[in-house]
């Protein structure tokens, strides 16, 4: 059964999952004949499943195992499938969370009576700041009793990397594909087991086109964005101070022809991203740093190493480094004017003193950061990563009940560089790897 043409056995039975995904975008212009049919991968990954669900699911009909939400994507018979079908398995890519029909599919499942599991399949990578509501993506395991479908340890890191779509590539394992499908297949297999068949609601729409899109009101990430570095009124000895404003924000490390301060130019990028940003200096940050002031957001810390030379600020970030913070990111540009490039050596002693445990331990990304990057083109890939590493690390974060830090934690005083202000948190308001042919 592909698509919503092949229904014969909606209109009698309940369909054990309905798969829905966003269809790759018609061709424009003229079609190469040789070119292989759109979504072919996907149609091919729904077979799969309908034979694993089917094999699996011993004496329940398997003659209306189950839909794909594809042709027909607003009519009748798909509405039917929504109203009747048992799970609801969406096809996770970062383009799904942007097709106004998966939206409303994804509503009309989790807002009809009785509502069944929903069990994600990955089928491209997807970053957290993609993900207008909360999804798992892991790959599914089935609820106790039932003994998990094996899938070698190798095969769950590619799933969690590459998706399913990934898999179906590796021509050295296909086994990690078909074990990834039969877990599918088996999670689905037992919550139909587990739940009852629905009934038809006399209520029930009978097209999409009047459904509310579940993605369509979703609000961005917060981030925050950090800046320790001088201004043109309290530089290091014989710094030069063409890199520098009025306020440390104001900082410029790189010559590429942009007269716009790098933070705002990081805000400009994290916006693209999908984060709602705030600009703040560092003294306005370090309370949350510190866990004074609970962290609403992940943070990005912004520093210049030539503020290193205060004592206080060394001190200042070695209190911060000493705490576990994995949701905020440092990123440490180097400026590109001559005198930073004869101090290479002794910056780096500065970072090494100041940032002993972000230097040592993480992934080399993260240790690569902090240790210096040398242009803007560097720093935007750099950025684009860690931003949303931090944001997944900040969703992992285990809750405290207090935010106030342990008391061994001293906040050394502020050193000049920048105004003092009362410290807010943030705000609270990539190319798609689809890989379809």
């Amino acid at each position: 059964m592909h698509g919503g043409r092949s229904t014969e056995g909606v209109r009698d039975r309940a369909p054990h999952f309905f798969l829905s995904y966003a269809p790759v975008p018609s061709p424009v212009g003229d079609v190469d004949a040789a070119r292989p049919e759109a979504d072919k991968d996907v149609r091919e990954f729904y077979a799969d499943l309908s034979r694993a669900v089917a094999g699996a699911s011993g004496p329940f009909p398997s003659s209306s195992v189950g839909y794909l939400g594809a042709a027909d994507r607003a009519g009748p018979e798909t509405a039917r499938a929504l109203h009747r079908c048992r799970t609801f398995v969406p096809l996770i890519t970062r383009r799904y969370f942007t097709d106004v029909y998966c939206g409303r599919q994804w509503y009309a499942y989790t807002h009809r009576a009785p509502r069944g599991p929903l069990i994600p399949a990955l089928w491209t990578p997807v970053p957290t700041t993609s993900r207008p509501v909360p999804v798992d993506l892991g790959l599914p395991v089935p609820e106790r009793p039932v003994t998990p479908v094996r899938v070698d340890e190798a095969a769950q890191v590619r799933y969690a990397k590459g998706g399913l779509y990934g898999l179906r590539q590796n021509y050295d394992h296909p086994e990690y594909y078909d074990q990834c499908v039969r877990r599918i297949a088996q999670c689905v297999v037992q919550a139909v087991r587990r739940a009852p068949e629905p009934t038809p609601d006399e209520t029930e729409f009978t097209d999409l086109d009047t459904v509310p899109d579940a993605f369509a009101a979703s609000s961005w990430h917060p981030l925050g964005i950090a800046v320790l570095a001088p201004d043109v009124h309290h530089l290091p000895p014989d710094r030069s101070d063409t890199k520098y404003g009025r306020e440390p924000r104001d900082w410029q490390p790189f010559s590429d022809g942009y007269a716009t301060p790098l933070a705002e130019r990081t805000a400009e990028l994290a916006r693209n991203l999908g984060f709602a940003t705030e600009i703040h200096t560092y003294d306005e940050a370090e309370p949350v740093f510190l866990g004074e002031r609970e962290a609403r957001s992940p943070w990005v810390l912004i520093l210049d190493p030539w503020i290193l030379h205060d004592r206080t600020a060394l001190d200042r970030l070695r209190a911060f480094d000493a705490r576990d913070l994995p949701w905020v990111t440092v990123l440490t540009p180097l400026a590109d004017d001559p005198q930073t490039r004869n101090a290479r050596e002794e910056l780096a002693a500065l970072l090494r003193s100041a940032l002993p445990r972000r230097l040592s331990s993480g992934r080399a990304i993260q240790r690569g950061a902090a240790a210096g990057i040398e242009s803007s083109e560097a720093f935007n890939s750099r950025f684009t990563e860690l931003a949303d590493s931090a944001a997944q690390q900040y969703l992992n974060r285990p809750l405290r009940s207090s935010p106030r830090p342990p008391a061994s934690v001293k906040r050394p005083p502020a050193a000049p560089g920048g105004p003092v202000a009362p410290a807010p948190d943030a705000a609270d308001p990539q190319g798609d790897q689809e890989a379809q042919p």
